[in-house]
C-alpha cells in the first residue's frame, strides 16, 4: 500500500515519460481512508515516492502520519493537501465515465471543470463515513478496511505542530509529546512508542531530509535505505510475522540506532556507479520479462 486503504482516484497530466511524475488532481471518495503504514506498522520507511510527498502536505501532518499510521478520510484528506477534490461515492462512477468519454489530449483546465463539476464539500457525509467506534488495536488499526479515525486534522493541527514541527530530532519530539497531556497527545505518544525504534528514527531522518529534496532524489535515498533495512535489520519481517502470518499483532523489535552517525550510515550512497534511472526509456520496447514487445504494445508503453 502506498497511503494506504480506501477508494479514490489519482490523475496525471503530463508527458508520462517518468514515474515520478507527481499527480496534479488526488481525488477522495465517501470511502476514503488514508494511512501511512509502512512505517509506523511493518518496520519499514515511507517509500513509492512518499519521502517527498508527505513534507510537502500542510504543515507538519506528513511526519505525524507517517510515524502515528492515522487514518484520515477524506475531510482530512482535503484539509492537509492529500486530496484536491472529494466526490461522493455515488458520482464516482459517473464522473470517471465522463473524464473516459474526452478525447486524449483535452487541456488540464477541462480534468479541472470536470471535477469541480461533479465535486462537493465532505461537511455533510460525516456519516457516511466509516469511523472507528472503540479505540482499536494495534492489529485493529493495521487491517480495518474503510475504517477511519474521527475527523481531527484542524483541530489538533497547534499541537501537531507543537510535536512533529517544532522538534528537531526524535527525543525532542518524544518530550513535546509527553507534554501534551490531552486525550490526543496520550494517545499520539502511545502510537509513535508502539512502533519500531528503528524506523522511527530512520523515518524522521527521511522525512526531515524529503522536505528540501527533489522528488528524483528521494526515491534514490528511498531505495538505499529500504535496501539496508531489508539486508540488514530485522523489524520488516518481525512485522510481517506479526501481522501478515501469526497475526498476534504484537511484533518484537530490534532496538533503535544508537547515535546520529548510526542513522546517517544507513542514507550514504551504496557505491552505484550511476544513479538510479528513474526514466521509462530502459523499459520500452521490452516486456516484463525482457522480451521484445508487439508494436502495439510498444506504442503502449511508450505512452
Amino acid at each position: 500500500r502506498v497511503m494506504g486503504a480506501g477508494a479514490g482516484v489519482a490523475l496525471a497530466h503530463g508527458t508520462g515519460q517518468s514515474p515520478t511524475e507527481v499527480p496534479k488532481f488526488r481525488v477522495a471518495t465517501t470511502r476514503t481512508a488514508l494511512s501511512v503504514q509502512q512505517a509506523h506498522f511493518l518496520g519499514f520507511v515511507p517509500s513509492m515516492g512518499l519521502s517527498y510527498a508527505l513534507p510537502r502536505l500542510k504543515g507538519s501532518v506528513g511526519l505525524y502520519l507517517a510515524l502515528t499510521g492515522a487514518r484520515i478520510n477524506a475531510a482530512d484528506a482535503l484539509y492537509c493537501g492529500a486530496a484536491t477534490h472529494f466526490i461522493p461515492s455515488d458520482r464516482k462512477d459517473r464522473c470517471l465515465k465522463h473524464l473516459a468519454s474526452q478525447h486524449d489530449d483535452f487541456p488540464i483546465s477541462q480534468i479541472k471543470a470536470v471535477l469541480d463539476d461533479f465535486a462537493s464539500s465532505p461537511s455533510g457525509h460525516h456519516k457516511d463515513y466509516k469511523t472507528f467506534r472503540h479505540p482499536p488495536t494495534y492489529y485493529e488499526r493495521y487491517t480495518a478496511p474503510s475504517f477511519t479515525d474521527p475527523t481531527h486534522l484542524e483541530e489538533q493541527s497547534e499541537a501537531i505542530e507543537r510535536c512533529f514541527g517544532a522538534p528537531h530530532s526524535v527525543a525532542e519530539m518524544m518530550e513535546a509529546l509527553k507534554a501534551e497531556e490531552t486525550p490526543w497527545g496520550k494517545a499520539t505518544l502511545a502510537a509513535v512508542e508502539s512502533m519500531s525504534p528503528t524506523s522511527l528514527h530512520f523515518t524522521f531522518e527521511l522525512i526531515r531530509r524529503g522536505k528540501t529534496s527533489s522528488v528524483e532524489d528521494c526515491f534514490r535515498v528511498e531505495w538505499r535505505v529500504a535496501r539496508r533495512l531489508l539486508y540488514e535489520r530485522g523489524d520488516f519481517f518481525e512485522a510481517v510475522r506479526a501481522l501478515e502470518v501469526d497475526r498476534d499483532g504484537k511484533p518484537k523489535w530490534e532496538p533503535g540506532p544508537a547515535t546520529k552517525e548510526e542513522i546517517s550510515e544507513l542514507f550514504r550512497p551504496l557505491g552505484e556507479e550511476t544513479p538510479l534511472d528513474l526514466s521509462l526509456d530502459h523499459i520500452k520496447g521490452r516486456g516484463s520479462r525482457g522480451a521484445p514487445l508487439s508494436a502495439a504494445a510498444a506504442a503502449a508503453a511508450a505512452g
